[in-house]
């Protein structure tokens, strides 16, 4: 005998389902609603789990003082290549704490190429120096130097080279489309510069002129160029004559170059890429001056005699706003002194002796003057200071 239609199993669920549903199409919503439930709760129970799995930051919950002692027991090249970049907290700690409040400088010679690193920071109530060969390609002149890496100028192949002191490697860059050829010739500025927030490094290309031409290329995370030379507008400023190719750096985003012949400084904002005709403070245009980074700002040594100088700050970028510090009066013998830098706590000045062949410094506080154990050969020509990024990188 034939099973009758209520028999059926699937017959008899469909029924069920007929008393239920007056219609296909609402049947089928009621699935829909169903089945987007059921993933819906599904997607939570993955959500729930992935918090679950996710680890916790055991760093966040210790105190400065704990975490501090932390980071003072990591290397110098930690601290300034990795560490202070991990988050806002870890900077604020490295810098405000003064962990690295040193100076890094490279002395490079003009015919062998050899390079030095030397580190001078405070200790007690002087400054402690740590000098040590480097072992970089030795293709040209170190044009500029920021966190780890360095901007060589290759005269043979008449092209800059991007080095990597962490990995060891390194890339030439594209030729840059400017009057003056693309290529680092006296009259021309290179350097290199960090944005903090976005990680993006920046090299700039600076021909004198006249008239004035400026170029910017950005690198990528492995330091090969992710685009072409872009060209930036240019005030209408006077090109002069520019004897060092090397700009002042402030903070890894501001470059100064110095304009001898109308004694004006060619200023860069590397952040918003902009060049401003900055004035010299005061009365320093008739008088011999040099201009440093100290303490994270950038200074000006003026000095109307061998002996009597002043020392200015740059207290404000935007406004052009000078401050003068104080007036120094230095020994006759110091006379052919070029200020190198200055330490973050602003006590300390480097200064480059030519008559002593070394180096001494200036004690801003108690107002002397002392040798550093630095050796300068004749050939160290070249002096390249290294780019301290601070927190305040934020535009």
């Amino acid at each position: 005998m034939r099973p009758s239609l209520d028999c059926n199993p699937i017959n008899g669920v469909w029924l069920r389902a007929s008393t239920m549903f007056s219609t296909m199409e609402e049947l089928n919503k009621s699935i829909e609603m169903e089945t987007s439930v059921s993933k819906k709760e599904s997607e939570d129970e993955k959500t729930m789990r992935k918090r679950k799995r996710k680890k916790i930051d055991g760093f966040v919950f210790l105190p400065d003082d704990i975490l501090l002692d932390i980071l003072k027991r990591l290397p110098d090249a930690s601290l300034r290549y990795k560490a202070k970049y991990v988050c806002k907290r870890w900077l604020d700690l490295i810098i405000n704490m003064k962990l690295l409040d040193h100076v890094s400088f490279i002395l490079q010679k003009t015919g062998n190429l050899t390079t030095r690193h030397v580190d001078i920071r405070e200790e007690g109530e002087g400054l402690q120096v740590k000098v040590q060969d480097l072992d970089i390609p030795r293709i040209g002149i170190i044009k500029s130097w920021g966190n780890e890496l360095m901007l060589i100028s290759d005269y043979k192949k008449q092209s800059l080279y991007i080095y990597n002191l962490i990995t060891k490697e390194g890339s030439y860059l594209p030729e840059c489309n400017a009057s003056c050829g693309g290529y680092c010739i006296i009259k021309c500025g290179v350097a290199i510069s960090f944005h903090m927030f976005k990680g993006i490094y920046k090299v700039v290309h600076l021909f004198m002129g006249p008239p004035i031409e400026c170029h910017i290329l950005k690198l990528r995370s492995d330091n090969i160029a992710s685009s072409k030379w872009k060209k930036i507008h240019v005030p209408c400023i006077n090109g002069g004559s520019m004897y060092s190719s090397n700009p002042v750096s402030v903070q890894g985003r501001y470059f100064h170059w110095d304009n001898y012949i109308d004694k004006r400084l060619v200023s860069m904002d590397m952040v918003k890429e902009e060049i401003v005709d900055m004035s010299l403070p005061g009365d320093c245009k008739g008088v011999d001056y040099s201009i440093f980074e100290m303490g994270g700002s950038l200074a000006l040594f003026a000095g109307d005699s061998a002996e009597k100088s002043e020392i200015w700050i740059l207290k404000d970028f935007q406004k052009k706003k000078w401050e003068k510090l104080q007036s120094v009066t230095l020994e006759k013998w110091y006379y052919r002194r070029f200020p190198v830098c200055g330490v973050m706590s602003n006590r300390y000045i480097i200064l480059e002796c030519k008559y002593y062949n070394g180096m001494c410094y200036y004690d801003v506080k108690n107002g002397v003057v002392k040798m550093l154990d630095i050796h300068m050969n004749v050939d160290d020509g070249c002096l390249i200071q290294h780019h301290q990024v601070l927190n305040n990188l934020t535009a």
